[in-house]
C-alpha cells in the first residue's frame, strides 16, 4: 500500500503497529526501512516520526546498540545508541491484536442513540489522562473521525 504520508488521519496506529508485527525478524525485531517500504516509501524519515510517538506512547521500543560483547554503546556524551530496529512492547501487542468477539459488536450494534450516548460517555472518562493507552484510544478516535473507511466490524 504506497501512502504520501503516514499521518493519524491517513493511517492507525494499530495498522502501523500490524505492519511492524508483518516485518518482525526471528529475533523480534523489526527494521524500519523494511516497514517504510511497505508503505510506499524509500527511507526511513517518513516513518520515523511515528515510530518516535509510538514509543512514547509505549507501544514500541527501539533496539539499544551493543558491541561484540554485549554492552550497550554509547555517543561520546553519554547518550545510548540506538539501532534502527524496533519491536512492539507488552502495550503495543495488546493494541495490534486488540479484538471483540462477535457477541460483543453485536451488543455494540444494538445500541439505540441514547444508549450511544451513554457508551461515549463512558469511553471519553476512560480515555481521559496521558497513559500510554488513554493517549492511544484518543488518537483511534481522531483516526476514526478522518479516515476514510477501510471496512468494518466482521459480519
Amino acid at each position: 500500500m504506497a501512502l504520501e504520508n503516514l499521518r493519524i488521519e491517513t493511517l492507525s496506529d494499530r495498522e502501523f503497529l500490524l505492519a511492524v508485527v508483518d516485518h518482525l525478524q526471528e529475533d523480534g525485531w523489526a527494521d524500519s526501512l523494511d516497514v517504510a517500504k511497505a508503505f510506499g516509501f524509500s527511507d526511513r524519515k517518513i516513518p520515523a516520526q511515528r515510530f518516535r510517538w509510538l514509543a512514547v506512547y509505549g507501544a514500541l521500543e527501539r533496539e539499544h546498540e551493543r558491541d561484540e560483547h554485549g554492552n550497550l554503546r554509547h555517543f561520546r556524551d553519554g547518550r545510548v545508541r540506538y539501532t534502527q530496529r524496533w519491536r512492539l512492547t507488552e502495550l503495543g501487542t495488546a493494541v495490534a491484536h486488540a479484538t471483540l468477539r462477535k457477541p460483543e459488536w453485536k451488543a455494540l450494534g444494538r445500541l439505540g442513540d441514547p444508549q450511544l450516548l451513554m457508551v461515549t460517555r463512558w469511553l471519553s472518562e476512560r480515555s481521559r489522562g496521558d497513559t500510554g493507552m488513554a493517549k492511544l484510544v484518543q488518537r483511534e478516535w481522531r483516526y476514526g473521525h478522518h479516515a476514510r473507511r477501510n471496512g468494518g466490524p466482521p459480519s
